[in-house]
């Protein structure tokens, strides 16, 4: 579990029960199951921040049960539940023997669709009475079941299936809003995403181009706490992924990242970057340090999560 989470025991408690964890790469997404014993397991700010990952973790509860916290409060999971993780945030779990399925997808393949995806953050819902949920979990449970006998032809066609049935799914739970506005919701975040290099990208430039007020446009990202956080948020997310991935040149310099991410000086970005990761941007690491492993000895599960980064 160490590429996704810290994991200890609770004090006085011993390993019992199977201990397992099976995963599938299928190309543009992960699927598998784990039986895990009773822990303690912590996704950190700082891990959060050095790994740089944009992924989104659904995890189906077979049997057990755990309590979730997160930055709004906390949640229960227990059988016939799904949680998901948006492994951009910080999230704590104290867990019980768990028996669940899993799911591991880029923020990317539903994020056009489900675009405040990230509300949906240390949220619990049941998947066994809602029938499209019900859906979707025997969807991937099936898949789970059949990945080892697929052809790797079929992967891209059966990864998009999925991320599509899992938008379905969660895009009635991330907000029940009228269909045009979450329609204008998913153009305005798109609009950002491409533009987030440019300098003059702010909520006045927004609104401009849509034709709406500031007031309209501000309800838009009510979740984010307003459009500014947001496309400061998704800049330094970005910046943090050139910062950690290796390209064949190497890391690009801390200027050339500030300015292609759209700050418009590098102090202005390092003090930014540090107030958001807690480090500056000069002391991020490039590849499989980031991880706390060699390249060589890194787990396969870890290699997988940064192939999907990429």
């Amino acid at each position: 579990m160490s590429p996704v989470f810290q994991a200890t025991l609770p004090s006085g408690r011993l390993l019992s029960g199977p201990i397992a964890m099976d995963n599938y790469h299928l190309g543009e997404l992960l699927v598998g199951e784990v039986r895990a014993p009773a822990q303690i397991l912590e996704r950190t700010p700082r891990m959060v921040a050095q790994q740089g990952l944009d992924h989104l973790l659904l995890q189906f509860y077979h049997s057990g049960t755990s309590r979730v916290e997160v930055a709004w409060g906390e949640a229960d999971v227990g059988p016939n539940t799904c949680i998901l993780f948006d492994l951009a945030q910080p999230a704590t779990v104290v867990a019980e023997p768990v028996h669940a399925t899993n799911l591991l997808l880029p923020r990317a393949l539903v994020a056009e669709t489900v675009p405040n995806v990230a509300s949906l953050h240390g949220h619990a819902f049941d998947y066994a009475t809602d029938r499209v949920s019900r859906l979707f979990f025997t969807c991937v449970r099936e898949l789970v079941d059949c990945a080892d006998m697929l052809d790797v032809h079929q992967l891209p066609h059966i990864s998009q299936a999925v991320a599509m049935l899992g938008s379905a799914c969660l895009r009635g739970r991330a907000a029940a809003r009228p269909a045009n506005e979450v329609q204008l919701s998913i153009a305005i975040r798109q609009y950002i995403e491409r533009e987030l290099g440019s300098p003059h990208l702010d909520a006045e430039m927004l609104a401009a181009q849509f034709g709406l007020s500031r007031a309209t446009l501000y309800r838009q990202f009510i979740s984010e706490g307003g459009v500014q956080r947001f496309i400061r948020e998704r800049r330094l997310l970005r910046a943090m992924k050139m910062l950690t991935q290796p390209t064949a040149t190497g890391r690009p310099r801390v200027s050339t990242v500030a300015y292609t991410t759209g700050f418009s000086d590098e102090k202005t970005f390092s003090r930014a970057f540090k107030r958001r990761f807690g480090f500056l941007p000069r002391e991020t690491e490039v590849g499989a340090g980031v991880w706390g492993r060699t390249a060589d000895t890194q787990p396969v599960l870890q290699s997988w999560l940064k192939e999907l980064a990429a």
